[in-house]
């Protein structure tokens, strides 16, 4: 009896690669840093040291974007740059959507007529609603 033999061609196995968990890790630290940057560039800077001023009530509201900052020695800052009195009339202009009602982050420690005045001139340019932002008194 003959016997015919007929070569088997089997494919080679290659290593079967396990699925890296490290990846998953990278991407989770990529979106924090992500989120984390965009978080921070979201409120405007506030001068150097900057201490709120406090109140005992907790129902006000207002928005941090687009508003004035007031510091102890009466000056004005927006979006961390020094504001000008005289410049505060084209500031003014610039922003006719927000024109009737603007926000303030007042330093606790600004004296009355820095606010006073700063009101006057707001009034002044047109501004119909002023809100004085505070944090709450003792909170963290």
């Amino acid at each position: 009896m003959k016997r015919y033999t007929k070569p088997i061609h089997l494919q080679e196995l290659k290593p079967h690669r396990r699925a890296d968990s490290s990846l998953a890790l990278i991407n989770v630290v990529f979106l924090l840093l992500l989120f984390l940057l965009v978080s921070g560039t979201l409120r405007p800077p506030l001068p150097e040291g900057f201490d709120w001023a406090e109140t005992q009530q907790n129902d006000g509201s207002g928005k941090l974007e687009g508003s004035l900052v007031l510091d102890r020695a009466g000056t004005v800052w927006f979006d961390g740059e020094v504001l000008a009195y005289d410049d505060l009339g084209p500031f003014l202009e610039a922003r006719q959507s927000d024109r009737p009602h603007m926000v303030v982050q007042v330093d606790k420690r600004t004296r009355m007529e820095a606010v006073s005045e700063l009101a006057d001139r707001l009034k002044a340019g047109g501004v119909k609603r002023l809100t004085l932002m505070t944090v709450e008194a003792g909170a963290p």
